[in-house]
């Protein structure tokens, strides 16, 4: 709650009618997070450049007396009064004017400019965070950049180069095996923090096994673990290197992955139209976990698999490495036409790879110079002109429903010039079949049909025909030839041939991207593709890059900037990708901000071990395999997760990892693990999903794309939507697929648990876990046992055994006195009762 909805109304109406304007300007918001100034500088400062800072600069001849510069001269407002009230979006008259719901105020004025829907849900979010605004020196929206070649300088750490660092050296001999751990217990002691003893085995399998598969262990595995012999580590030694061994490490580690490469089965765009192929990006992905590709390598491939695919001899290499390009080819498409608003999808690929890769916000140059990081609207727009010089594939659109720019699975350019041909004949008969009924075109078929009547008749009569001749040419070539076809063979041969080509593709099409002409790109004005400014040259981060790169003027550049990225002095790559690694097993990174390390970002909590793990990434030939051992053999990972109530106190985030941190199971490790307890889960790979084929349903923004196909396999094999989010993961904070995001929220809400007590998967499962644990060999005691195995990797105690005897015996003979005359199992219903109990209760959702 803001600090406004705390004052009474009165109080407030007060406080604004009678403050002098700056202490009305002095409100700030309520200590903003770093989340909210990035969503700030992504949403809102854009659009106020954009749409605003023309006719509002703040400027003594600006058109209106409001300015937009600053978040205390939206309060302050002008002639209508305050533009924001903090905390209060409905009463904000910014909020209503762009919601054109004020009696008077229609911004912008223009209704064919008027804002997108989730623009303004953007705006309603910001206000009622308390328009949070980075703190700056007050000055005017930029609204121009300066295009002349700068050097930047910058002493932010995150774009300093990496140190070459020792573990340090500790006294305590439990900490000192590991270096992981003497840098962090190095930092306990700065901190005066006591750290908490190791967690049990039976603790560390089920932690290790969600952790690396997504998974819980079973009850096997549990015994052999805590049966085993030897020593502790190397015990955990070899459950961790099972782990990473299975197939559902790639399936679980993948599917962190896709969060970073915004994976989707759909386009985005108005009608959501479905990506058949998208499945394949997605199985390239999980399989390159699996295999341990090299990061360095699983980034090269995803940036420009197509221009090495051309030093392939491989048929299979060629292919993978094209389907590896999904990474750009899977941006986010937008509008009605295929290419419509390209200038945002590629907004959409910088920002993938400035938050996803390097961990900075590159979309925030777009408009004008970053405000805060040493980043230049020329170092935007030298990207820019990399992926404008890249062709993207689509599946349709609206007003366009052929896809188009599919890729040849081959080498051969043939074979790409007869899939161009190809798209573009289904597309031009498509535009017939779609037109043929249009009232401006029926007045063109019924000449035509009148002149051709007319010239079978002369030639019957052997009358001459030319003039006749030459009004038919005319008519063929009006619309500026696009309906010949349509003419000339009728509407059912062209759908007869357009049923015939769609069954006769000319070869195997990937949903990828390739080269398309290289050419630098202009500077777009206040981020405005209609506004266009100098040239700028393709190239990289300015502040980074050692010297301009030499791009091959035959190409995109995209191989160039993958070499450039994964150089092993980059400062950024190698810090990112760690962090990536270590959020995931401890729930935070060591850079809490793990998609932003800029100047808005948080700084390392340990630096020092930052950079000696990723100096250890590179020296191990870039495996993440390698670096997961690493951490997780660590005895700061091996920790119990109970408090110390002192350090509670000191260090109540535990940013300094005196304990391991307790967690909610992610939406995809809650229902595989369902499936997994239930003895339902279906563990094969995930194929294709049953979309209806693009020729035989089309998408609209009043008809989207909306579908849920039911599957008991793994969650990453899930359809995922662009605008729908998914029934189930949906609730429990599952991916988001707009733009990248290496983070979740993890929420604990009641509508959580009434979802699962009402859906239908929740009593399907439970009454296959019930029918599980019934059939399992051995006495009743024997079977509660195994149940709690299976649910929480371990044995009940005596008071859980005795009560889930007495649930059981109480449930059966309630039954048999409500339904004394229905031929029911009350033993089965029973048991289905207690399997409910268990996979909905809390020890099953969390890890320790």
């Amino acid at each position: 709650m803001t600090q406004y909805q705390r004052i009474p109304l009165l109080v407030l109406i007060l406080a604004v009618l009678f403050s002098q304007p700056d202490s009305v300007c002095a409100a700030e918001p309520v200590r903003p997070d770093a989340s909210q100034l990035e969503f700030f500088e992504q949403h809102i400062r854009p659009v106020l450049i954009e749409k605003c800072a023309d006719c509002h600069s703040g400027d003594a001849d600006a058109e209106s007396t409001l300015a937009v510069h600053s978040r205390a001269a939206l309060i302050q407002g002008g002639d209508y009064g305050p533009a924001i009230l903090p905390g209060n979006a409905q009463q904000s008259l910014l909020f209503q004017s762009i919601q054109r719901t004020h009696k008077e105020l229609k911004m912008p004025p223009d209704a064919d400019e008027k804002l997108k829907p989730e623009t303004i849900t953007h705006f309603k979010r910001w206000i009622e965070w308390g328009a949070p605004w980075p703190a700056e020196k007050s000055k005017p929206v930029t609204t121009s950049q300066k295009t002349k070649p700068r050097k930047m300088t910058t002493s932010h750490w995150c774009f300093l180069p990496r140190k070459e660092v020792a573990p340090p050296t500790v006294n305590n001999p439990q900490w000192s095996v590991s270096p992981i751990d003497r840098f962090v217990y190095t930092r306990l002691q700065k901190e005066q923090l006591q750290p908490v003893g190791l967690a049990s085995r039976r603790t560390l399998i089920r932690r290790a096994t969600f952790d690396l598969t997504g998974l819980p262990p079973t009850p096997q595995e549990v015994k052999a673990f805590e049966d085993d012999p030897e020593t502790d580590l190397k015990a955990f030694t070899r459950v961790v290197n099972r782990l990473l061994s299975s197939p559902a490490y790639g399936e679980r580690w993948g599917r962190h992955w896709l969060d970073v490469a915004r994976y989707a089965d759909t386009q985005g765009d108005v009608g959501d139209f479905p990506i058949p192929g998208a499945y394949l990006y997605r199985n390239w992905v999980i399989d390159a976990f699996n295999t341990d590709l090299p990061y360095d390598q699983f980034l090269k491939a995803q940036l420009a698999g197509d221009i090495l695919a051309e030093r392939e001899a491989d048929p299979e290499q060629v292919r993978q490495l094209k389907i590896a390009t999904g990474f750009i080819a899977l941006s986010r498409r937008f509008g009605n036409t295929r290419y419509e608003d390209q200038n945002l999808t590629i907004d959409d690929t910088i920002d993938t790879v400035g938050r996803g890769i390097m961990g900075v916000t590159l979309k925030c140059a777009r408009c004008h110079d970053h405000k805060f990081d040493p980043m230049l609207a020329t170092d935007y727009y030298g990207l820019y002109g990399i992926f404008e010089s890249t062709l993207y594939p689509s599946m349709g659109a609206s007003n366009q429903p052929s896809p188009a720019q599919l890729v040849s699975a081959e080498n051969d350019p043939d074979s790409q010039q007869k899939i161009n041909e190809y798209w573009d004949l289904l597309s031009y008969y498509q535009h017939q079949i779609r037109n043929h009924f249009r009232p401006w075109l029926k007045p063109t078929l019924e000449e035509y049909k009148e002149v051709t009547a007319k010239i079978e008749a002369a030639k019957k009569s052997k009358s001459p025909t030319d003039k006749l001749e030459q009004r038919r040419q005319k008519l063929l070539a009006a619309h500026k030839g696009k309906f010949c076809e349509l003419m000339l063979h009728g509407l059912p041969w062209l759908k007869a041939e357009k049923a015939r080509l769609v069954k006769e593709p000319p070869a195997e099409m990937l949903y990828a991207v390739i080269d398309g002409k290289p050419h630098h790109s202009r500077l777009h004005r206040r981020g405005n593709p209609e506004n266009p400014g100098d040239i700028v040259p393709r190239q990289f981060i300015n502040v980074i890059s050692k010297s301009k790169p030499e791009i091959d003027k035959t190409e995109s550049g995209r191989e160039e900037l993958a070499e450039w990225l994964t150089d092993p002095t980059h400062p950024l790559t190698s810090r990112v990708i760690v962090n990536r690694l270590w959020y995931h097993h401890f729930g935070q990174g060591l850079v809490k901000t793990v998609d932003n390390f800029g100047v808005l970002g948080d700084t390392p909590s340990h630096p020092l071990l930052l950079d000696y793990l990723a100096g250890q990434l590179i020296d191990q030939q870039w495996s993440l395999k390698a670096l997961h051992r690493q951490i997780m053999l660590s005895r700061v990972y091996r920790l119990d997760s109970h408090d110390i109530t002192e350090n509670s106190n000191r260090d109540p985030d535990n940013v300094f990892l005196w304990k391991y941190t307790r967690r909610r199971l992610d939406a995809e490790s809650i229902r595989d693990a369902l499936l997994f307890v239930s003895g339902e889960l279906d563990c094969e790979q995930g194929g294709p999903h049953p979309f209806v084929p693009w020729h035989k349903k089309g998408y609209s923004l009043n008809r989207p794309f909306h579908e849920d196909f039911p599957t008991k396999k793994r969650s990453v094999y899930l359809m995922t939507q662009r605008l729908y989010k998914h029934p189930f993961l949906g609730r429990f904070n599952g991916p988001e697929t707009n733009e990248t995001s290496g983070t979740r929220d993890s929420s604990h809400l009641p509508t959580q648990a009434l979802y699962l007590m009402n859906a239908p998967l929740l009593p399907e499962l439970a009454e296959a876990f019930g029918k599980r644990i019934q059939q399992s060999a051995g006495t009743e005691e024997k079977q509660i046992i195994q149940a709690y195995q299976l649910a929480f990797s371990r044995n009940p105690t005596a008071v859980e055994l005795s009560e889930a005897a007495q649930f059981l015996e109480y449930y059966r003979e309630e039954l048999k006195t409500e339904q004394p005359d229905e031929d029911t199992d009350a033993g089965q219903n029973a048991w289905t009762g207690f399997a409910k109990v268990l996979l909905t209760s809390n020890e099953f959702f969390f890890v320790d």
